[in-house]
Parts: C-alpha cells; sequence; structure tokens
C-alpha cells in the first residue's frame, strides 16, 4: 500500500527517471502533481482548501508520446482547489502536507520524507494509539467515577463498560480494516482486458474497453479502483466500493467517542477536583483535551460524508463539481465548470447542487438503501451504482 509496494515505484529503473503523472500523463510537466501541462485556471489563494475542498480545472489536449498511459479516467485537478459550502474550514483529513503524507494523485516526495523514512503511516498510526489510549481512560477512570456520581451501581457500571467497549473495538476494527483493506480494485479477469499504466508496444496504442462508472485510477494500485470515492491520509490507503461503509462507520464512531468523551469528561472534572487524586485530575483533562480535538477533526468529515450519501454523491465527483451548476446570463443552468477563473471564484458561494445531472441520485431513502443494503462482494459488482 505504501509507496515501496505500489505499482508506480515497481516501473522499470530507465522509466522512473522520467516524471511520468500519476493517471500517465505528459512527460516531465511543468507545474502541478498532476502530470498535466501548465496552462490551467488560478483562482484566488483565499479560496483555496486542499484536496478535499471544490477544485476547478481545465481540460487540456492529453498528448500520446508519453510512454505509459492509463484508461480514460478522470485527469486531475490544477494545482489547489476551492472550499466546498459544506466545509467553510479547512477540512482536518487534508491538513497534512501532501509532500510527505501524498494526497489523492501522488506519493510523498522522497525529500518529504523524515531521514528516508515513509512518515505516512504515522497518522494511522497515532489515530489507533490516540483512540485505543482514549478508550483504556475512559473505561478505568471516567467510567467508574461517573457511576459513584449516581449512586455506584456495580450493574450500571458494567453496562457502560460493555457499551463503551463495544464502541471503540467497532471503531478500532474499521479504522484497521480501511487502513489495510483492498478497497475494491478490478477484478483480475476484467484486469486482463484492462491493464492500467501499460507500455505501448512500438509505439501503437492499444483499444481498451472504458472503465466502470465510478471506477477511478489512483496512483496507489495498479489496477482502478471500482466506485472510487476519495484518498483518505488518516488511513493511508483509497476508500472505495469494499471499504466505502467501513470508512463511514469508522468516521461516526469517532464523533460519538468524542462527543460522549467530552460530556463524560465534564461531568466526571465535577468529581475529580472534589478529590485529592492529582492522577485522576491529569488524567481526566487529557482525555477532555483529546475528546475536544477529535471532534474538531472527525465532526467536518462526518458532515461532508453524510450529505455525500444522501445524494448518492462521491467525494471525487464532489470535488470535481460533476453536479454542480449556478444561473447563466439567459437563465438557464450552466456548470459550474464552464466558468472563467473570475466567474468561478466570484459566484463561489451561490453553487447549487443538480440532481438531474447526478443520474445515481434516486433519494434519500433509495440512496441510503444503495449504500448500506446493495451487496458489494459478489464477483460481478462493479460499483455502478
Amino acid at each position: 500500500m505504501y509507496p515501496s509496494h505500489s505499482y508506480e515505484s515497481q516501473l522499470p529503473q530507465p522509466q522512473a527517471q522520467m516524471n511520468v503523472g500519476s493517471f500517465g500523463m505528459t512527460v516531465n510537466p511543468a507545474a502541478g502533481s498532476f502530470g498535466q501541462p501548465i496552462p490551467m485556471q488560478q483562482p484566488m489563494p483565499d479560496m483555496r482548501a486542499g484536496s478535499m475542498g471544490r477544485q476547478e480545472y481545465s481540460w487540456p489536449a492529453q498528448s500520446n508520446q508519453n510512454n505509459y498511459v492509463s484508461a480514460d479516467t478522470y485527469q486531475g485537478p490544477g494545482p489547489g482547489g476551492t472550499k466546498a459550502p459544506e466545509c467553510e474550514d479547512e477540512c482536518a483529513e487534508e491538513e497534512c502536507d501532501p509532500d510527505q503524507c501524498g494526497d489523492e494523485h501522488r506519493g510523498p516526495k522522497p525529500e518529504g520524507c523524515l531521514c528516508g523514512l515513509d512518515t505516512r503511516p504515522l497518522l494511522p498510526i497515532g489515530l489507533f494509539i490516540s483512540t485505543l489510549l482514549g478508550g483504556i481512560c475512559m473505561l478505568v477512570c471516567q467510567l467508574p467515577v461517573l457511576n459513584s456520581l449516581i449512586g455506584g451501581f456495580e450493574f450500571v457500571l458494567g453496562m457502560f463498560i460493555a457499551i463503551f467497549s463495544i464502541l471503540y473495538l467497532v471503531t478500532l476494527g474499521t479504522t484497521v480494516y480501511c487502513a489495510l483493506s483492498d478497497p475494491g480494485q478490478l477484478r483480475r479477469d476484467y484486469s486482463q482486458r484492462y491493464t492500467a499504466m501499460e507500455p505501448l508496444s512500438q509505439g501503437q496504442t492499444r483499444s481498451q474497453p472504458p472503465l466502470p462508472k465510478r471506477a477511478h485510477k489512483t496512483w496507489l494500485y495498479r489496477q482502478p479502483v471500482r466506485r472510487y470515492d476519495h484518498y483518505c491520509r488518516w488511513v493511508t490507503n483509497c476508500i472505495g466500493l469494499l471499504n466505502h461503509r467501513e470508512f463511514f462507520i469508522m468516521v461516526c464512531g469517532l464523533v460519538v467517542i468524542a462527543v460522549l468523551g467530552t460530556a463524560i469528561d465534564l461531568v466526571a472534572l465535577i468529581a475529580v477536583f472534589s478529590r485529592a487524586n492529582w492522577l485522576a485530575r491529569i488524567a481526566v483533562l487529557l482525555h477532555l483535551f483529546y475528546s475536544v480535538v477529535l471532534m474538531a477533526l472527525a465532526g467536518p468529515i462526518l458532515r461532508i460524508h453524510v450529505g455525500l450519501v444522501l445524494r448518492n454523491e462521491l467525494a471525487n465527483e464532489w470535488k470535481r463539481n460533476d453536479f454542480y451548476v449556478v444561473m447563466g446570463k439567459h437563465g438557464g443552468l450552466i456548470s459550474v465548470n464552464e466558468l472563467s477563473d473570475d466567474e468561478f471564484n466570484a459566484r463561489f458561494d451561490t453553487f447549487t447542487y443538480d440532481k438531474s445531472r447526478n443520474s445515481f441520485d434516486k433519494g434519500w431513502a433509495d440512496n441510503c438503501w444503495s449504500f448500506w443494503c446493495i451487496p458489494r462482494w459478489p464477483q460481478h459488482q462493479m460499483g455502478e451504482f
């Protein structure tokens, strides 16, 4: 999953010297990390927010002189991006430096590593350890204190411990699963007909079947990922067909842990500060700080993905503004991607989701059913829902 195991790190050494874009674009592009030529739109700096925010891009003609090509997938936006109305503050998932953590379209740069070591695993490891330690603190400190305030019933304490143990186990389990699982690469029998980043033979292009709807080629895997949603730095893995629901459960679990932890810590402070136990005071204060920080980080991410699920919109489509429109000069609706730089920035706050442009949006009830109930593991499942 990390660069040493990614497909691009396995390219032949002479070819590796070429600055091949993550999607098989032009060689040695002049700017940007997406392997595109330099003439890109440049929105105003104050509208930037990292790769989870809205992004504008142009579609320059693709050169066929590169040695590696991929199928007709999303070619990537220009440098930077603009915020979405759903995330006025910078989203927590994007606060890491892309040169060190990697991002949607490329792995970490070698010079971004610490002493030559890939620092990307530090985020999922830190998330797992902090959640585990927070759970231990809650079970051995806050819950007994809370139980003593309501009468000291052993049955109530046992019920609290059981409920929170399940909450932490589910959250930690889905975190590990999202970090280590295959997000849903194309099946082997299908990939025999479509080989991503396949070298051209004698300079002649080979016809390739189109990708399934909503599939996407990413730098992290050799094969395109079915129903690709986004690249998450907190688990250093792509979120796609086979781990999207687990990712949603993980984020929900983190938010519930943060909200309940903050509430219980505030109540527990009353008890621990009435006692002469400095260790308990320090533990509750540290856990309160952890809960508040976790709420600030995970809350905006959950808010975004709840809206995406209700609209049956993938984060990859959301970032490309596929389904967003503004009112045109003659009264008709036009795609925001058709706007000029100045118009895009000036009318950013008026972007509106157009349900008619999203053929997968069947209403929030059917969308939720599709997300949670459609089987994802059958071999024939291409994620086209």
